[in-house]
């Protein structure tokens, strides 16, 4: 019998680390269902309905498909929004939130300006309100070094705020790859920070205001972006929970068993 426990311990520890590792998704897409760049506009709202978001069918993260932000004509401004399905979510140390998504450049140009934001407004909706909180991870050419990955953490609409990732490998050289060589980007957002990752690996971590209530999520700049392509894909909303109460809440029920036995056996 005591075997017996032992593997179920093993066996719940294992699912536990398991499903925190993976978390609660709260929002994904691969943009494999879509027919065409007009099917973007179901779940999406188009900001500038004259130069929509483009589905590529040709290029995707270990997929067929992404979506792309080609080289603009003057004045073209893509982006679109998808408020969070079941409404605003607030990350807690206990229950950060996990914004992450896979990117991929022709070319690493200085004037790239494309990336992903998490947004929280007062309403509870994108536009709705005062705007709390702006998060982002991408690609800008003002106020940074134009040749790394570039992070955003803004209160409001106070200030540019925009900063760099600083890991070897968070450089737009080394992203820009011609034979599809896509990277993993990611925010994790907790009570009063956000991390930062590149494939994984930690890079930098700021300060962000404490509490917010996060609401939509806005894909492009709406800003003119020459001289790169870029596309972004994979992208996944997840909370996570806090490891110790699904260990904690799963080793007490086998505890209980174990004692049942014990009993029994007595």
């Amino acid at each position: 019998m005591k075997i017996k426990i032992a593997i179920l311990m093993a066996a719940t520890l294992a699912f536990a680390a398991s499903t925190q590792a993976q978390g609660n998704i709260l929002w994904q897409d691969d943009f494999e269902s879509y027919a065409n760049t007009a099917a973007l506009s179901g779940p999406y709202t188009q900001i500038y309905p004259s130069y929509p978001v483009l589905l590529d069918t040709t290029k995707g993260y270990q997929s067929a498909q992404s979506i792309h932000f080609d080289l603009p004509t003057a004045n073209s401004q893509r982006r679109m929004y998808i408020n969070i399905p079941g409404g605003p979510v607030t990350p807690t140390d206990q229950a950060p939130l996990k914004l992450e998504f896979w990117t991929d450049l022709d070319t690493a140009i200085w004037s790239t300006r494309q990336y992903i934001e998490i947004r929280g407004y007062s309403g509870g909706e994108y536009g709705s309100g005062t705007l709390n909180q702006l998060i982002a991870l991408g690609f800008t050419s003002s106020g940074v070094n134009t040749a790394r990955i570039n992070q955003r953490v803004m209160a409001g609409f106070t200030g540019t705020a925009w900063g760099d990732l600083t890991d070897t490998y968070a450089t737009r050289a080394t992203i820009a790859d011609p034979n599809n060589d896509w990277t993993k980007l990611a925010m994790v957002l907790y009570h009063n920070k956000v991390e930062f990752y590149v494939n994984d690996n930690l890079d930098t971590t700021q300060t962000m205001t404490a509490g917010v209530a996060f609401d939509s999520i806005v894909i492009g700049s709406g800003l003119s972006s020459a001289g790169a392509d870029v596309w972004f894909d994979g992208i996944k909303l997840t909370q996570v929970p806090e490891p110790s109460s699904a260990v904690l809440a799963l080793l007490g029920g086998l505890g209980v068993f174990a004692w049942i036995s014990r009993r029994r056996q007595a």
